[in-house]
């Protein structure tokens, strides 16, 4: 996984501010949106009838994509991590699953530790026929992604907590909620790979 500079280092600038003011885990949702270019690819295109003679053209593929991941930014760990998914924006065909990582109790995060849940492609975002063709435009539907989780075993932790356990509940839930809407407008700078 590859995170962008100016994502790794907003991260830090965010954990460092709420590590010293956070006791307790705290999960937080981020998404990016990127607008990577590949590296340049030459092509020979024949010219004229007999195709003699070439010409060498150069692309690059673009790629944009819209990522998400998870940061703990909490001062301690945080622990048996559930997540849940609700709404009715998937990815299209053949990908709607979002991945095995909603099936499964992670069962730690360190403080500043990131996480990559899933990725939206540009095309994920827009309404087809069911004939295929061009776009209709952007989706309406929304996704909410809830996380629920512990904070680390320690006596004074398990006195604090003794009613969600009576209720088999987490401590703590972090919701986020990701409408297309949010994203549309104007691409980010490029990025050459």
């Amino acid at each position: 996984m590859e995170i962008s500079g100016s994502t790794a280092a907003g991260i830090i600038r965010v954990g460092l501010q709420v590590v010293s003011n956070q006791k307790k885990p705290m999960l937080e949702f981020y998404y990016e949106v990127r607008n990577r270019f590949g590296p340049e690819y030459e092509y020979e295109l024949p010219l004229g009838i007999d195709g003699s003679k070439t010409k060498i053209l150069k692309t690059r593929f673009q790629d944009i994509f819209i990522q998400f991941y998870v940061v703990n930014i909490g001062g301690s760990r945080a622990e048996n991590i559930e997540f849940e998914i609700f709404g009715e924006l998937r990815r299209n065909n053949p990908r709607e699953s979002l991945g095995e990582i909603f099936d499964v109790e992670i069962p730690q995060m360190a403080p500043g530790q990131l996480i990559h849940l899933f990725r939206f492609d540009s095309h994920d975002l827009n309404k087809y026929s069911d004939e295929g063709g061009s776009p209709m435009g952007i989706k309406t539907e929304e996704l909410k992604i809830v996380a629920k989780y512990n904070s680390s075993s320690s006596l004074l932790n398990w006195v604090f907590s003794i009613h969600r356990k009576i209720l088999r509940k987490k401590q703590y839930e972090s919701v986020f909620v990701f409408k297309p809407q949010m994203v549309s407008g104007d691409l980010p700078p490029a990025e050459y790979v």
